[in-house]
């Protein structure tokens, strides 16, 4: 009896710590609740408690005149955690690490787009703390916190270390081992957050980024068969095809289309389509309609990254900002090496997600960013798409003269880009019952590309430059529209001017496989002779880019994840998080089920698990590749002599030793 006393008004002196940790992990749920779903499990809500006591047990040998100040603070911290993940979630569909910490200078520069996802919701996690601060000012006009410090116990911190302790170590055992290892990767933030709840995930999350501040060098033996293995294999897996070659020795442009989305190609309205001159390229050239990004928190600049060197970015930061120091073999490298003149074209500052420092990295001879170009006329993020294209026309034709070689130049677009609000600077395309939303504005914007796309491909024929040239575009990544959005758009009646419910047979239901199709984007080769015209719907993704038009260039890159498209029949297509598809089957990393896409049922599949772990390792191979900077290091071995037989070293790429 005299225990139970005691503990009953442990909890009563310490109801403050108590209601800081049931408010915890309301803000956790509601988080949840605003991302991920699964706000009844278990897991999460359970787990919070220790996190909660660990973080704030410092506080129990403090005065409760001073550990109220500390509640307060950590309240605060807690809500403003949980409202940045909100916020960040919304933008990215991911939530934040501390690995990004470098990429807060791109804050000021996507300022407008990021301030657009703020909205009211954000504030509902401050109710807490307020509700922390209300209950303290009661309770200490009662002298409650007075007659508390004369009764207070040296050992109450005690209690609750048992209680946090105890509950961890649960949880902990009650974990597969696929969760210990998501946790320990942390591929899948989302996955993370939902599992084990946003206090756990920024837990492991700080203690990764702690422990993983020098990368660990991998074995020497290791590093060696990995890459001779890979090598190796693509060294073997090269196949002719009637597409070989055909573009080799021709000028190449590659236009980085920001935020293109494949589904606004297929609609319509009373103005006609939404990128007819886009549908036309695709039309005359080789159009992939089944093609995916597999961006990580890079974005863009993951694209870019993964575009030019066939390897997937890493998935606990971004390449461009924290790994512009490694030796990469890229498109500009191996067209360089066949005697091109390379360069790169952005109308955003230089130092926008270290462009600067990463093109060199690549190696481009020349980048072209804002400095260069006259702002005369602003859509969206900066300098519009139009003038962008009309101004690089005449540096291209410049550098052309003065070169009098063949050249390859990438023009990164920028005026589409979220949150599509310039609406009064578009040209007029009326989007019918989308009119005034979201996604209405997002089409206005594409279309807007789309104009300026035209002049660009226009304006370059008309100065010669496309007569011994290929286009290559790819839509860098998906817009970012909501779900609600994407209903309206699919489950409108035209007849009725009414939606279809869910009751009705026409409806479509905005379930995951149909979402991830929706993020599907353009990838076109376009001459202007039109030789090829085919449509080509084999799933690929972006790392598969490289390998397919390297064929056609008469280029290889040895050290490439992907495949050329036009040499295979299946093809898996794996993203940073451990998710992967094929032309039949979708695997959700987050949910660990794998979907058909033709009833977008849940299905058991014996081979899950082989395939699981080969998608694993394909995506440890990429991290150490990048992370190690293996290339560097193979580059060395064979500089040597000490790997591959000398008629494979022959057709190796390798640049000097630093």
């Amino acid at each position: 009896m005299k225990l139970k006393n005691k503990l009953l008004s442990g909890f009563k002196n310490n109801i403050i710590f108590i209601l800081l940790i049931i408010g915890a992990i309301l803000n956790d749920i509601l988080l949840r609740m605003m991302t991920v779903g699964g706000i009844s499990y278990w897991k999460p809500i359970v787990t919070t408690i220790p996190m909660i006591i660990f973080t704030s047990i410092i506080a129990l040998f403090l005065s409760y005149k001073r550990r109220n100040y500390l509640y307060i603070a950590l309240s605060v911290f807690f809500g403003l955690l949980n409202g940045m993940n909100y916020v960040y979630y919304k933008h990215y569909s991911s939530f934040l690490s501390f690995s990004l910490l470098k990429q807060l200078t791109q804050v000021k520069e996507v300022g407008d787009s990021v301030i657009k996802t703020l909205d009211f919701k954000v504030l509902l996690f401050a109710i807490p703390t307020i509700v922390l601060v209300i209950v303290i000012r009661k309770l200490k006009r009662k002298n409650f916190f007075e007659k508390a410090e004369n009764n207070r116990s040296r050992l109450e911190f005690v209690v609750p270390l048992v209680i946090g302790t105890t509950i961890l170590f649960f949880v902990f055992n009650t974990l597969s081992g696929t969760d210990k290892s998501r946790i320990m990767k942390q591929w899948n933030r989302p996955y993370l957050v939902e599992q084990l709840g946003i206090y756990s995930y920024t837990t492991a999350d700080f203690v990764k980024n702690i422990a993983s501040s020098s990368v660990p060098e991998i074995k020497t033996e290791e590093a060696t068969v990995l890459l001779e293995d890979l090598v190796e294999n693509n060294i073997d897996k090269q196949n002719k095809n009637e597409y070989t070659d055909i573009f080799k020795g021709k000028d190449v442009y590659v236009i980085h289309y920001e935020s293109a989305e494949k589904f606004a190609m297929e609609l319509e309205f009373e103005d006609g389509p939404v990128t007819p001159f886009l549908n036309k390229m695709a039309s005359e050239g080789l159009y992939f309609d089944n093609f995916y990004p597999q961006h990580s928190v890079g974005t863009s600049s993951d694209s870019e990254f993964t575009f030019n060197t066939s390897l997937l970015p890493i998935n606990n930061g971004t390449v461009f900002m924290t790994h512009a120091d490694r030796n990469y073999v890229s498109l500009q490298k191996l067209l360089k090496n066949k005697g091109y003149y390379t360069m790169s074209m952005h109308g955003n500052n230089g130092d926008f997600w270290n462009r600067n420092v990463m093109h060199k990295t690549l190696g481009y001879d020349k980048f072209f960013a804002k400095d260069d170009y006259v702002i005369d006329e602003e859509v969206g993020l900066g300098l519009s798409d139009k003038s962008f294209f009309d101004q690089s026309i005449q540096k291209i034709k410049q550098v052309k003269q003065e070169q009098q070689k063949p050249i390859m130049s990438t023009l990164i677009t920028l005026s589409n880009h979220y949150p599509f609000d310039d609406v009064e600077k578009y040209p007029e395309f009326n989007v019918g019952h989308l009119e005034g939303t979201d996604i209405g504005n997002y089409l206005k914007s594409y279309h807007y590309a789309d104009v300026a796309l035209q002049s660009f491909i226009e304006g370059m024929d008309r100065e010669g430059l496309l007569d011994n040239a290929v286009v290559v575009l790819y839509g860098d990544h998906h817009a970012k529209i909501s779900t609600d959005d994407y209903r309206k758009t699919f489950n409108y009646n035209q007849d009725t001017g009414e939606y279809y419910t869910k009751e009705d047979p026409e409806y479509t239901a905005m379930n995951g496989t149909f979402k991830k199709q929706l993020k599907r984007t353009p990838f076109i080769v376009w001459s202007k002779d039109k030789q090829f015209n085919e449509t080509i719907n084999t799933p690929m993704g972006m790392v598969d880019a490289l390998p397919t038009i390297s064929n056609m260039l008469g280029i290889f890159n040895p050290y490439q994840l992907g495949n050329d498209i036009m040499s295979v029949k299946e093809n898996n297509v794996v993203f940073p998080d451990g998710s992967w598809l094929n032309k039949k089957h979708f695997y959700s990393a987050s949910s660990s089920k794998l979907y058909s896409f033709e009833s977008d049922e849940v299905i058991e599949n014996p081979k899950l698990i082989a395939t699981n772990e080969m998608i694993d390792k394909k995506i440890d191979l990429s991290n150490n590749i990048i992370q190690n900077d293996l290339i560097r290091f193979f580059n060395g071995l064979l500089a040597n002599q000490k790997v591959l037989t000398p008629e494979k070293r022959s057709m190796m790429y390798m640049e000097p030793i630093s």
